[in-house]
């Protein structure tokens, strides 16, 4: 995108029009805010927004990025265009008065300026502003030091108002502060502290209300009892003495768990699951329940969040009621340390090593499998593509299962060992999929699981939420606190933007797991490093 399109250089200052002054704030957007949430331009109410021209030179460089972050900087570029590709891009009091500025009304009542510094085009080198812009900066040709430039320059020129940065990066942040600039992160998508972790809420009743929960699976409540729990809330209701895990279905009314204490499932092919705890209880209760369709997971690593997931997800998808034909498993591809490169192979294999957990979890599951020989010769896969029916398909499937692969040999099968869960791939029941090309796909009958959740940006979560088609659900897992993502932290990631903005609503749930089960040595590591 031409720079051109955008603004009109002259060395003239910005004049102080009547159409700023009736602006409260003026919040100057770093390049990370936009590539951050490309929906942001209509999001500050009727404030004015000022975008540096150095911000569209980075911007015009991410364009051309795969996956999401080139996805918003073209977006971006493409609603400013619309702004501002019209003869009325210039309001008539900005006319004829030589500024280095673009102003354009938001339909939100608030103005969107694009702004060249005039220190450096013409303006005094010897002015105080430059001095002490060059003896904070030390390296001006940055763009990040001329994009603090232009927030110095404006709150210059602009004195009548609050000029404040906004910037998810805390490096520009601190050298904003240095010279004495109000800065601020984009607050849109975040949540406050008080509203992730502590686990579940306690709902304490009297003696007669909980021994009838407990008769009954389930006690009506009065509204001031239960106006402080949201819709499809996990809980723990007590007496004082004794409690049970519980949830609250609205109107006052708190339901019992579908599963007991004792009661285990069994997963076709494969192992008797138990829950450990309560919580892994709570988090069971929320993914069978066929009228959920979103659930979100916080919880320290060891909780059980993957095991538990994969395991009731393939569950109601190899068994009898085939809620689901196929299982989808993804993560975010976000690097820890330093990265290795680009990755040979097929799309498989390159995302091997990021679902390993996966595959770790899967042959848990399917641990009494034993290997199997073939004992028919090869028939091929015909059979499989004229099959429509899933039961039908799954009984051929466990047919087929025990036969060499399509041109391998029997010897050559008899000498390789398959994978005792390697049958869910082969057959399209577990498929991986890589989130740079989840955009413009509709998955209907299908069971999303999406791991390290806390590494999405609220962008690529509504994108990934959005692809559900009927009949499917999407589980979002995640500790907050260990977000690798540059300019995400435990208040603003995908996994607990996604949780705040939709609980409460019929089809979702959320679960918070804070007791490990991995082993000792990962509880105490999860608690005190």
């Amino acid at each position: 995108m031409a720079v051109c399109n955008l603004v009109v250089t002259n060395t003239s200052p910005l004049p102080k029009q009547k159409s700023l002054k009736n602006k409260a704030k003026i919040f100057v957007l770093d390049t990370n805010v936009l590539l951050h949430d490309p929906q942001c331009l209509h999001k500050f109410e009727d404030n004015t927004l000022a975008i540096p021209v150095e911000v569209l030179e980075e911007l015009d460089r991410k364009k051309s990025a795969p996956g999401e972050l080139g996805f918003a900087a073209r977006k971006i570029h493409r609603d400013l265009r619309a702004l501002f590709d019209d003869e009325l891009a210039v309001p008539p009091e900005m006319k004829d008065k030589g500024s280095s500025a673009l102003s354009r009304d938001l339909a939100n009542g608030g103005r969107l300026i694009v702004v060249i510094n005039d220190y450096f085009v013409g303006g005094d080198p010897a002015s105080e502003g430059m001095s002490r812009l060059k003896a904070t900066l030390v390296d001006m040709e940055k763009m990040d030091s001329r994009i603090l430039a232009s927030v110095f320059f404006l709150k210059d020129v602009c004195d009548d108002q609050r000029v404040i940065l906004v910037t998810k990066d805390a490096n520009m942040a601190l050298k904003g502060i240095a010279l004495g600039l109000e800065v601020q992160d984009y607050m849109n998508d975040k949540v406050t502290s008080s509203k992730i972790g502590g686990g579940c809420k306690t709902l304490t009743v009297e003696k007669p209300d909980y021994v009838r929960f407990i008769e009954e699976h389930g006690v009506d409540l009065s509204p001031e009892q239960t106006n402080h729990l949201f819709l499809n809330e996990y809980i723990f209701i007590s007496d004082g003495v004794s409690s049970e895990p519980a949830r609250y279905r609205g109107d006052g009314q708190i339901e019992a768990l579908i599963l007991g204490n004792e009661v285990g499932i069994k997963i076709p092919k494969g192992i008797k699951i138990h829950p450990l705890n309560d919580e892994q209880r709570m988090l069971m209760d929320a993914i069978l329940d066929e009228d959920i369709k979103l659930v979100t997971c916080c919880g320290k690593a060891g909780t059980g969040k993957t095991l538990v997931s994969i395991a009731m997800a393939l569950y109601q998808t190899l068994g009898e009621d085939n809620l689901y034909e196929r299982v989808f498993i993804t993560r975010p591809l976000v690097h820890i340390g330093k990265d290795t490169g680009a990755l040979p192979g097929t799309l498989d294999e390159k995302m091997a090593p990021y679902i390993a957990p996966f595959y770790d979890n899967l042959e848990v599951l399917f641990s009494n499998r034993k290997i199997v020989k073939p004992e028919e010769p090869q028939k091929g896969h015909s059979e499989i593509d004229r099959i429509t029916s899933n039961r039908k398909r799954k009984k051929a499937m466990a047919k087929l299962a025990k036969q060499p692969a399509h041109g391998e040999s029997d010897e050559e099968e008899s000498n390789k060992s398959r994978k005792p869960y390697q049958f869910l791939f082969d057959y399209g029941i577990v498929e991986v999929e890589a989130m740079t090309f989840i955009r413009g796909r509709s998955l209907a009958n299908t069971i999303f699981i999406i791991d390290e959740a806390q590494n999405l940006t609220p962008h690529e979560a509504k994108t990934v939420v959005s692809r559900m088609a009927e009949g499917s659900k999407v589980i979002l897992l995640g500790d907050p606190y260990q977000v690798d993502s540059m300019f995400l932290d435990a208040w603003s990631n995908g996994l607990v933007h996604t949780a705040q903005r939709l609980k409460g609503t019929e089809i979702t749930a959320h679960l918070e797991l804070m007791t490990g089960v991995r082993s000792e040595l990962a509880e105490l590591a999860a608690d005190l490093l």
